[in-house]
């Protein structure tokens, strides 16, 4: 869910090399889902091109935007895959976007090959972890508008992809909040 750093280089790069190999190729349309909340997902996937937003939504039917990935970055509900849970999100294309996708039960194959792919699925779990805990305090101490800069700075095409209502929304601030926050910084 929240794996949404560069994998493809550094001390993932064996797991992308893995996706770029094993992988089957998907094309997902603007506002298709890669998984949906509610049902196990059953994939995961190494964005080749386009965005994806993780979306969830309330009993009472409020869409939140708690996620995107982008070019280069890992797809999927980690959590719902691996443990047969039903998924907490929905992943949307947020425009024609392609992914190479592999199943739980070939990823758990390719960890199961080697202690070092073993330690590598360990890594995974740990970096999920710590996107949890980064998450977490920037969302009680960093403003909005550091929130913001960090989105821009890890997708400085954010702006062509994203509503400023789904981007107001990932940020916890209303639209009003946002656009004087883009002010600002100008």
């Amino acid at each position: 869910m929240l794996f949404n750093r560069h994998i493809a280089a550094g001390e993932f790069g064996p797991l992308a090399g893995f996706f770029r190999r094993e992988g089957c190729r998907l094309c997902v349309r603007a506002g298709d889902a890669f998984a949906v909340q509610g049902e196990r997902n059953r994939r995961c996937g190494l964005v080749e091109e386009g965005a994806f937003r993780y979306l969830h939504e309330t009993a009472e039917g409020d869409r939140h935007v708690v996620g995107f990935a982008f070019a280069g970055e890992f797809v999927g509900d980690y959590i719902s895959m691996r443990n047969a849970a039903p998924a907490l999100v929905r992943i949307e294309a947020m425009c024609d976007s392609r992914v190479l996708a592999v199943g739980n039960d070939r990823l758990e194959a390719f960890y199961r090959t080697d202690a070092a792919c073993e330690r590598l699925g360990r890594r995974v779990a740990e970096r999920l972890l710590l996107e949890v805990y980064e998450r977490l305090l920037q969302r009680y101490a960093a403003t909005p508008q550091e929130r913001y800069e960090a989105l821009l700075a890890r997708c400085p095409g954010l702006l062509d992809l994203v509503p400023l209502q789904e981007l107001a929304s990932f940020l916890g601030v209303r639209p009003e909040t946002l656009s004087r926050i883009r002010r600002r910084i100008r």
